[in-house]
């Protein structure tokens, strides 16, 4: 086991590889578009999960512009903000790029010496959130500034092991999922019976 710093596990090679989101006066609803690049908000950086559900853009010219805060395709991006404060998702391959929002933290993992799906669920892990969790600061809402976040420690294995937790990790996650999506199912599939065997439940008569 080897002490890091969380920046430490960044790729050194990628330009930006560890960096926040835009100053939010750069980034306005003034430069919202209908279609274009889409903008990460907060509200789609789940805990361990992308959350789809909204979606804003802004336009090829701004995402040039903002260059240093794109994002793209299987790039880890942490919260800035709770709750909880430094919760990370997996970036979707549904676009070919994305802008940050300023409460984003891009981290490009280098796989050359870390197993980007250990280092992504060692942030999500409860010890680490916890060190977020002291070091954030603010009552109602959490809050950590990308260099306490890049500064706080890491107890990480070597690459070998590191690969070996991560594949039993993302076992169990893919299972995790697929049990998640087949009671969805079943409880779809429940609702649609109980409407069948009581039709009058609604007052029809």
């Amino acid at each position: 086991m080897g002490g890091k710093k969380l920046i430490d596990t960044a790729d050194k090679k990628v330009k930006w590889s560890f960096i926040g989101g835009p100053f939010g006066s750069n980034l306005k609803s003034s430069d919202y578009v209908d279609n274009g690049i889409r903008i990460i908000q907060l509200k789609n950086i789940g805990d361990a999960k992308f959350i789809g559900d909204y979606q804003i853009f802004t336009s090829e010219e701004k995402a040039d512009e903002l260059l240093s805060n794109n994002i793209y395709p299987g790039d880890i991006i942490l919260s800035k903000m709770g709750d909880p404060v430094g919760r990370a998702c997996l970036i979707p391959d549904t676009h070919k790029r994305y802008v940050m929002c300023s409460d984003g933290i891009r981290l490009v993992v280098d796989e050359k010496s870390n197993s980007k799906y250990f280092i992504y669920s060692l942030i999500n892990f409860i010890q680490f959130r916890s060190l977020v969790e002291k070091t954030a600061t603010g009552s109602t809402r959490k809050r950590i500034g990308l260099d306490e976040l890049k500064s706080l420690p890491m107890l990480v294995p070597k690459k070998k092991e590191q690969q070996k937790i991560a594949s039993c990790l993302s076992f169990l996650d893919d299972l995790i999922t697929a049990q998640t999506q087949k009671l969805a199912t079943l409880k779809t599939h429940k609702k649609g019976l109980m409407q069948q065997l009581f039709p009058l439940a609604d007052g029809e008569e």
